[in-house]
């Protein structure tokens, strides 16, 4: 029997189950150093540099390259209508073409013309003409881009903070890459190097009578010295003394003579000091007799 009010034939449905509401997904983390959304760059932000002191030869390449290692670069630009070339570099955020005004004022660009920059902020920024008539442009107006996230919902790529060291001067903003090793992976052993045997000095000093000279100069004439003197031995002697430039041998019938130039008066003077009297072993003469040379008869012989 039915219960009152409740119909025979009415069927008790169980109460159906909330619809499930999938988990709000959280919106991804902030990009480090990237402004959010509604904070990029408005149409009246300038964010364009504007460049002179180019060389009137040079080429879009070369200053794309130049701009494109900087952070937030976008486009750049050569204008060669006028006497000299400008040049305009769009970047994503103002910060970053302040950033790169500090980093490339007064840069020498050209190291044959001594060509330097000089960096202003433009009065307007750069336009990027997209699409089908992109072609269409004049070529003394052409662009080269970096990338461009103007138009994008996403992020432009993170640039990590700058480093300690500097390229361009300015502490802090772009730092050179360490030196490439191409053995860095492989163990090398350290090679001893065995140090030069010292080539050998004179045997012996004879004393010489000199009493004569002349006026101090930076070129010594070496007299008694024999007929069957090897040239090699007086080079190997002279050649390693400090401030050593030239040396001419001059034989006559019966008299073997020898100048030597050095790069100073100090330095022919100390080897007038040490070497008087050595013995060549060839010589077969006894000590050899330092002098300084009449200078008129010294460019006589080593015309």
């Amino acid at each position: 029997m039915a219960g009152a009010g409740i119909h025979p034939f009415h069927q008790q449905w169980p109460p159906a189950a909330a619809a499930s509401v999938p988990p709000a997904v959280p919106p991804p983390p902030p990009v480090p150093g990237v402004p959010d959304a509604a904070a990029r760059p408005g149409s009246d932000e300038v964010r364009t540099i504007f460049i002179t002191g180019l060389p009137v030869d040079v080429k879009e390449r070369e200053l794309h390259n130049l701009l494109r290692w900087l952070p937030g670069f976008e486009a750049s630009q050569i204008n060669f209508k006028g006497d000299q070339p400008m040049g305009f570099a769009l970047f994503s955020y103002a910060h970053h073409a302040n950033a790169a005004k500090a980093a490339l004022q007064d840069l020498v660009f050209d190291a044959e013309t001594k060509s330097a920059l000089h960096i202003e902020m433009a009065k307007k920024n750069l336009f990027i003409k997209r699409g089908a008539d992109a072609n269409a442009m004049d070529q003394s107006k052409r662009l080269r881009t970096g990338g461009d996230y103007t138009h994008s919902p996403y992020a432009p790529p993170f640039h990590p903070p700058p480093p300690a060291v500097a390229v361009w001067g300015n502490a802090g903003y772009l730092a050179a890459p360490p030196p490439y090793n191409p053995y860095a992976a492989y163990p090398v052993p350290p090679v001893p190097m065995a140090s030069p045997s010292p080539l050998p000095g004179p045997t012996a000093y004879a004393p010489v009578q000199n009493t004569k000279d002349n006026p101090p100069c930076n070129t010594l004439f070496i007299g008694n010295l024999g007929e069957t003197v090897v040239e090699e031995e007086l080079r190997g002697l002279f050649s390693v003394q400090p401030g050593f430039k030239q040396m001419k041998v001059l034989r006559q019938d019966r008299n073997t003579v020898c100048f030597i130039e050095f790069d100073d008066v100090s330095a022919a003077s100390a080897v007038h000091h040490t070497l008087q009297g050595a013995v060549i072993p060839s010589s077969g003469r006894g000590g050899m007799r330092i002098q300084y040379p009449l200078l008129l008869s010294f460019f006589c012989f080593m015309s």
